[in-house]
């Protein structure tokens, strides 16, 4: 399928489509097989680049809180806590909730707060993006490395806009492509042929490095993400790509 016909693909197949259950299936098969390994891989294979990037997310959240204290934040698709660890270590005033769709990857998760983290106020479980949890509950909820996975990805919106108080903020952060020449090409060559020889190396997932180039091929560019939010109620959204257009932020709030 070529890339253009797939950024324009903003319809959601629907919660208990096929194309969905697949997907779903196929991130517990693949995510769980490299759940103890995954913070390794991706600082080999990215080369640290997601160190970077988080550091937009955190920048984003110290100027929301500039004037406001005791937060309640959701770190939405979570994996092994991540940018949860992150907002912990950078900020002592935000409780986080976390979840995600894979019970291996939350296992990590809480090893890691039970190592470096207990007192905090972090909580894991194991959720589903596409299923309500809650209603004005968070100041701030944060999805890294993590929506363009969503095969319903309005549904996904539609349930952070219903869980974030007045006032909320929702963060995008994730991978994407370049839209222009010549790094995109040069890009998108190198995650589809020189990933997999890496992944080969490391001994990733079979299937990892190609769900990989699909998943950064089918999430909507920054103006059509952005549609997405505005779409379902998100008001004052802006956008910006990180390291000429690999990483992505979204940023949309609810008024």
């Amino acid at each position: 399928m070529a890339a253009g016909t797939a950024e324009q693909r903003l319809q959601d197949p629907g919660f208990d489509s096929e194309a969905a259950k697949k997907r779903k299936a196929y991130m517990l098969e693949l995510f769980g097989y490299q759940a103890p390994k995954y913070d390794l891989t991706d600082d080999i294979i990215g080369l640290g680049i997601h160190r970077r990037w988080v550091k937009d997310v955190l920048k984003v959240i110290g100027h929301y809180k500039k004037d406001k204290k005791n937060l309640k934040m959701l770190d939405l698709a979570c994996g092994t806590g991540f940018v949860t660890f992150n907002t912990a270590k950078n900020f002592d005033d935000i409780d986080i909730d976390a979840f995600d769709l894979v019970p291996e990857m939350v296992e990590v998760a809480k090893k890691r707060y039970e190592k470096g983290f207990k007192g905090r106020k972090i909580n894991f479980w194991v959720g589903d993006s596409e299923v309500p949890y809650g209603e004005n509950k968070y100041d701030v909820i944060t999805t890294c490395f993590a929506f363009r996975n969503f095969m319903n990805k309005n549904l996904a919106a539609q349930n952070v806009f219903k869980a974030l108080k007045p006032g909320g903020m929702f963060i995008i952060q994730d991978m994407t492509k370049p839209e222009h020449q010549p790094l995109r090409g040069l890009y998108l060559f190198a995650l589809k042929y020189m990933l997999p020889l890496a992944g080969f190396v490391l001994g990733t997932a079979k299937g990892s490095p190609r769900y990989l180039y699909n998943s950064v091929m089918l999430l909507p560019k920054n103006t059509d993400i952005a549609k997405i939010l505005t779409d379902n109620g998100f008001k004052d959204v802006w956008h910006k790509y990180q390291s000429g257009g690999m990483g992505t932020v979204v940023v949309g709030y609810k008024k």
